[in-house]
């Protein structure tokens, strides 16, 4: 979780001084080598970062770990040969779809050396984190974004522009190589026996599929946002987009963290009723607890849109038409893409396949007609609201699908999510009340509307048992008696501590 905030704060950093010292047009350029980087960075581990986690920790149980150093120089083979031959394709197709107007080929060229590093990177993450090396991988993390950061800007300053960027990824790229392949196999003995790896990417290969999708679900709005409109317009729906990546790392790191104790959970569970309430009751804290993170912030943000983008991005991307509006819109949806990512953790729980390839298919073509219109209808905020929709779309499958599979009790969630907006809402409009004129004017009132939320989840009693233990967990001790003290004043006036879990 730490980690998470410490990238996505990265990321938002990084843009903040490239959108003052690149135009509109040159952040269009770096979206359009973002979308191919993407595509080339997933689809070149071929679904092996999805069966690490299956296959170390089977290794491990039956104690043969010399398997592991075995299913990974095999992986890294198989990602080399694979992601080279995706970047010869590329490197023959794409100067035809896109040609030179928009971006130069020397940039494609440079992309494509990336492309094993990054593939390599992603599978070597996958690893650590399946063998549970979590301070390797958090501080290969963070070496990562520091030195995109700084090789980046250094090279924009230098005025190498968009190839400095380029630059940056490939710097990147390769500390996250060395970092991570140190520390992937150490302490791992050699394997003495050879690893199969059919039933490996037999595994592998459908989790390539679903992922492909995602790509493409999350890449069709800007494909066509930059055909109907242009370059200026795309690098600031790109910088919008990358602002709200910070939401996505939130939901992503409390729903992987919970996702072992809903695997366990679910295979202890008999199939009766109370067995879908027992896992109702912690599908509905998640979902509670993702709400309780993201939808205060993308409320009060939402609703000082304007000064906001103007603080972070500067007036270019404030003033562009339709960006405030639009960003109001996709900050709130992101909070909602949040429960959805929770959702799908669920599923994947229960190793809903089909439905992820179903649901995808559809929203691709709702997403490839709603955007062809509305973009050309209006532009910038037609992608953004499309984007909104299949997100909307998304969450309300995934809740019915897994309302389908015997999970109750969500509905108790409403009630909190309606306090969290009404809260939310009265914070967001202190702030636009105020309407702060400079940067550290507008930080302190944001910081304080957030507080004042927190102050009201009390006042309506919104807080419970399961709060007052998950603060203790976080603390240091030296807090726990103070917390203490604040529970049993808390509840000296309510009988109910909230649900047990």
């Amino acid at each position: 979780m730490v980690q998470a905030a410490i990238s996505g704060s990265m990321r938002i950093i990084t843009m903040m001084v490239l959108t003052r010292l690149l135009i509109p047009a040159e952040m269009g350029q770096i979206a359009v080598l973002g979308i191919i980087f993407g595509y080339m960075q997933f689809l070149g581990a071929l679904g092996l970062n999805h069966a690490s986690p299956l296959v170390i920790p089977e290794a491990e149980s039956e104690g043969q770990q010399g398997r592991i150093k075995g299913f990974v120089r095999k992986s890294v083979g198989y990602i080399l040969a694979f992601s080279g031959l995706l970047a010869l394709i590329v490197l023959f197709s794409v100067p035809l779809v896109l040609g030179t107007s928009i971006v130069s080929s020397e940039l494609v060229y440079l992309v494509l050396i990336i492309v094993p590093f990054s593939s390599l990177e992603v599978f070597l993450d996958s690893v650590l984190l399946a063998r549970y090396r979590v301070r390797s991988l958090v501080g290969g993390r963070i070496v990562f974004d520091i030195v995109r950061l700084v090789v980046s800007v250094q090279l924009v300053l230098m005025g190498v522009g968009v190839v400095g960027v380029v630059i940056g990824w490939l710097a990147s790229q390769l500390v996250a190589v060395i970092i991570y392949g140190a520390y992937a196999t150490k302490g791992i003995p050699d394997p003495s026996t050879v690893m199969k790896m059919a039933p490996v990417l037999a595994f592998a290969l459908p989790s390539l599929v679903f992922q492909a999708i995602d790509v493409t679900i999350q890449s069709i709005d800007r494909v066509i946002l930059l055909h109907l409109t242009d370059l200026s317009s795309l690098g600031v729906y790109d910088v919008l987009l990358g602002a709200l990546f910070l939401m996505s790392f939130v939901a992503l790191a409390v729903s992987t963290s919970l996702y072992p104790v809903l695997t366990n959970i679910r295979l202890g569970l008999t199939g009766d009723e109370d067995s879908g309430q027992e896992l109702g009751r912690v599908v509905a804290a998640l979902l509670r607890y993702v709400m309780i993170l993201l939808l205060p912030i993308s409320i009060i943000v939402s609703l000082n849109s304007g000064p906001v983008l103007d603080m972070l991005f500067g007036s270019a991307y404030a003033s562009f038409p339709n960006a405030s509006l639009s960003f109001s819109i996709l900050i709130v949806s992101y909070a909602l893409w949040g429960a959805t990512y929770a959702l799908h953790s669920v599923l994947r729980s229960m190793g809903e396949a089909r439905f992820f390839v179903v649901v995808g298919l559809a929203v691709i073509a709702f997403e490839v007609l709603g955007c062809w219109y509305l973009t050309q209808w209006l532009g910038l905020l037609g992608s953004a609201l499309i984007r909104s929709v299949y997100i909307l779309l998304l969450f309300l499958t995934a809740l019915g699908r897994t309302r389908q599979k015997g999970v109750s009790g969500l509905s108790s969630v409403a009630v909190s999510v309606l306090k969290i907006v009404v809260v939310s809402s009265i914070s967001g409009m202190l702030v636009a009340f105020i309407a702060p004129t400079d940067a550290f004017g507008l930080l302190f009132w944001l910081a304080l509307a957030y507080l004042l939320f927190i102050v009201m989840l009390f006042a309506v009693r919104e807080v419970n048992e399961l709060d007052f233990r998950l603060l203790k967990s976080l603390a240091p001790k030296s807090m726990h008696e103070s917390i203490d003290r604040l529970r049993r004043l808390y509840f000296r006036s309510s009988a109910d501590p909230g649900p047990e879990i």
